[in-house]
């Protein structure tokens, strides 16, 4: 009971202490880590020195969690970005090598991508089309059309063909989107070896009462138990955390 009453104190703690618009910086990757230590101390008060040590243990592992999700859902939308502008670019080049006008091209794609929404937007009431793809481009995964908004700029200070510039733009945009696939799929083993190494103490806890070594009666009684399963908790956390890491890093290496 002692583990639930730290770990909920702990989450309400947060939750109290940030206001909603902190926890919408939050989402934007400002850190709040600075109100754990509030949750950390009301557990502390409320169950004594068992609960610091589980209230410790819920924020890492809590936090742990959020970090690796929140990366993941971040991954995910870069993908799914990358493929959308491949998508676009491919169906506006291939209208525009046909000779239909920029503009029309971009009206009649934009119907069907999302990604060039914003760009018809700004076409329609006289705004500059490039600016708007610079725009986009901040999203997630969409940086491939910064390259189709200098073309498109080129093209109408100068007047110059885009059927060229869109072709190749959509061929590195749609290699560039079959590349970061490949990588996460083949990262995605990487990243789930370090998960399972995470587990892998409690794997040992669970095999020591199998034995009837009763582990936990150790871990939670004793000073030197409760520094050691602290101690082994955070240490965890940062093998998890340091894989996803390394993962990453590779991914961002291997990227033009």
């Amino acid at each position: 009971m002692t583990i639930v009453t730290a770990a909920v104190l702990v989450g309400v703690a947060v939750w109290i202490v940030i206001p909603p618009p902190m926890r919408r910086r939050e989402e934007r990757g400002l850190p709040v880590w600075s109100v754990v230590p509030a949750g950390v101390v009301v557990a502390g008060l409320v169950c004594g020195i068992s609960g610091v040590v589980w209230a410790v243990m819920a924020a890492a592992v809590g936090g742990t969690v959020f970090i690796v999700v929140r990366r993941q859902r971040r991954r995910a939308q870069a993908l799914k970005g990358g493929r959308e502008v491949a998508r676009a670019t491919r169906a506006l080049a291939g209208r525009v090598s046909v000779g239909e006008i920029p503009s029309v091209a971009l009206d009649h794609v934009a119907d069907d991508v999302e990604v060039l929404a914003r760009a018809r937007r700004a076409q329609a009431v006289g705004g500059s089309v490039s600016d708007a793809l610079i725009a986009t481009a901040q999203q997630p995964g969409m940086a491939g059309l910064v390259p189709l908004a200098h073309a498109w700029k080129l093209a109408a200070m100068t007047g110059a063909p885009l059927a060229s510039a869109a072709t190749s733009i959509a061929e590195g945009t749609a290699r560039r989107a079959r590349l970061e696939a490949t990588l996460d799929s083949e990262l995605a083993a990487a990243r789930a070896s370090g998960r399972i190494m995470g587990l892998l103490p409690f794997v040992g806890l669970l095999m020591g009462h199998l034995v009837g070594a009763r582990p936990t009666v150790f871990l939670t009684t004793t000073w030197l138990g409760r520094a050691c399963l602290v101690g082994a908790t955070l240490l965890a956390c940062a093998g998890v955390l340091w894989s996803e890491s390394l993962a990453d890093r590779v991914a961002r290496q291997a990227l033009p």
